[in-house]
């Protein structure tokens, strides 16, 4: 819900945050300058333990209906899903052109087909050399490099002043793709002003060094010559560069590569229409494989994460229809864990571990490179722009916070870590928290949505703590009862379910019978005593208070 006292500012250079500040992923970010507003990024993010049974959450974004007459563009930075992922589910709410670059077209129209929404928006391919030129913004853009083709920071000029929007970014100064950091266009920008930067977060607590992609080609060349098994590599599929890296480490190894899952095909394709992977040559196909020796193959597979419904999981689980792995074969995590997704991955690699199967992860070898700037890149990036004022985003708590160290570090007069929600003013005049709307996540069940305080979430959250029991009671005309009740128990320690049975009639027999007919008529009353006396006694004997769901039938 959104905060209905909250009126839209007429005048002045607003930042509004609808996901991405606190949290990894849903990114959503708006900017308002005089009533004109445009919004960067529109991602989902992975769902925790919170949420049983639900991989994907959104943000909240009902807000955009108080301002969907003044929406003049949604800018995406970059093709990731946790940048662009929920434009699929928001294509109702967006009345404005959508701008991506290529690459990041060509996915998020393969997504649109998939909902059916492809003619139900306005997509414009950006040229990065060129002005987008709106009615109280002008945009341009500069060239990054991040683990995704065509990312790009976002230089939005208004009336009173530049904005930097650094999307997620990092310094490599050896990339593999067609896109080169522009450090020109950086200091350009630092030299003609900037009046805020919002910028990337990911990896501001880390002192490390950014590596190049070009080092992970080597790695995996030298890896991939040491074995003679079967091998299998995992990694985010819109990863092209390092899809290539793969490729070509196979060809040098005399080995072919398989694609198992449906995204890293969708996303291959994608890239071969924007002019990638034109080289790549020695792709088969699943098929094709089981004619060549192992030692002769490469497998290529999403699941990184531990995704319960990714190749890699099926794969490991003996339950993929054409890949099985054996004793010796080895496998290759070339991701970072995303937060929060730590547990499904360390259950996935000890379930390959157990099988004898090799694991190479990137506390291993250098078979993978993050793609966000850290500290030193964040601080060379503050001392070419040369903000007034620095906000922190895309990160949880802890990188927001050291973000806002190294930007006070940097001599930055203005630092602010905000939250989701709250509207603040960066011109004209002193800088300032505006107003805070209501902002949450939505689940994603299916292709559908819903609020994250749905009470069949609550209901799944219970049972997945607390355990169910289901009760069928038979009540006739005359309020006399059947003498056979069902009570079905799951998810509890019960070791002797006729001593509950017999608890629960003869505790219920005595006060039914002492319930008028008019309170015998009515369904909530009964069902409140069955749960009444159940619970009682589960938490009595289990230390238990499980969900009970009666069912009640009347002959």
């Amino acid at each position: 819900m959104q905060n209905n006292n909250f009126i839209t500012p007429k005048e002045g250079l607003f930042f509004l945050s609808l996901g991405g500040i606190g949290e990894i992923g849903a990114n959503c970010y708006l900017y308002s300058c005089d009533n004109k507003w445009i919004m960067i990024d529109l991602g989902l993010t992975f769902a925790d333990d919170q949420y049983p049974g639900i991989d994907l959450l959104l943000p909240q974004v009902d807000f955009l209906d108080q301002i969907k007459d003044n929406l003049e563009a949604v800018i995406i930075s970059h093709g990731h899903e946790d940048h662009a992922g929920a434009l699929s589910y928001f294509v109702d709410k967006i009345n404005c052109p959508v701008y991506a670059t290529g690459f990041a077209c060509s996915l998020i129209k393969n997504r649109l087909k998939e909902f059916g929404k492809l003619d139900l928006i306005e997509l414009k391919v950006i040229d990065i050399k060129k002005t987008l030129k709106l009615k109280n913004f002008t945009l341009n853009f500069i060239s990054t490099t991040h683990s995704i083709p065509e990312p790009y920071s976002i230089i939005i000029k208004t009336k009173y002043g530049n904005l930097l929007h650094t999307a997620d970014w990092k310094i490599d100064s050896q990339p593999l793709s067609r896109n080169k950091f522009d450090q020109k266009s950086f200091q350009k920008l630092g030299n003609e002003g900037v009046l805020a930067l919002i910028g990337d977060s990911t990896n501001a607590d880390s002192s490390q060094k950014s590596k190049s992609e070009s080092e992970v080609r080597d790695e995996f060349e030298k890896i991939f010559s040491r074995y003679n098994n079967r091998i299998v590599t995992t990694c985010f599929s819109s990863n092209i560069a390092r899809i290539e890296s793969i490729a070509y480490a196979a060809n040098n190894n005399n080995r072919k590569i398989v694609l198992v899952g449906r995204s890293i095909k969708k996303n291959i394709e994608a890239a071969k229409e924007n002019g990638y992977l034109l080289k790549t040559n020695n792709i088969i196909t699943e098929e094709e494989s089981k004619y060549l020796p192992k030692e002769n193959i490469v497998i290529i597979c999403t699941g990184s994460q531990g995704e319960k419904r990714s190749a890699l999981y099926r794969i490991a689980y003996n339950s993929h229809p054409s890949i099985n792995l054996e004793k010796g074969d080895v496998v290759i995590f070339s991701s970072k864990d995303i937060p929060g997704n730590e547990k499904s991955i360390n259950n996935l690699q000890n379930l390959l571990i157990r099988q004898k199967i090799e694991i190479i992860t990137s506390e291993d070898e250098l078979v993978h490179v993050s793609g966000h700037c850290y500290a030193d890149e964040i601080i060379q990036m503050y001392q070419w722009i040369k903000p007034y004022i620095s906000i922190p985003v895309h990160g949880e708590p802890k990188h927001l916070e050291a973000h806002l160290k190294l930007a006070q570090m940097s001599q930055v007069p203005v630092t602010k870590v905000l939250e989701n929600g709250t509207c603040f003013k960066i011109a004209p005049e002193k800088p300032e928290i505006y107003d805070k709307i209501q902002v949450g996540k939505l689940i994603v069940e299916g292709k559908n949505i819903y609020k994250s305080d749905e009470s069949f979430i609550k209901d799944r959250r219970k049972m997945s703590f607390q355990g169910l029991i289901l009760i069928s009671l038979i009540i006739y005309n005359d309020f006399s009862l059947h003498k056979d009740i069902k009570i079905t128990n799951k998810g509890l320690p019960i070791q002797n379910s006729i001593k509950v049975d017999t608890y629960f009639k003869e505790n219920f027999l005595q006060d039914y019978i002492k319930l008028s007919k008019e309170e015998k008529s009515s369904d909530e009353i009964i069902a409140d005593l069955v749960k009444k006396i159940l619970r009682g006694y589960m938490k009595t004997n289990l230390g238990k208070k499980p969900e009970v769901k009666v069912h009640i039938i009347r002959l």
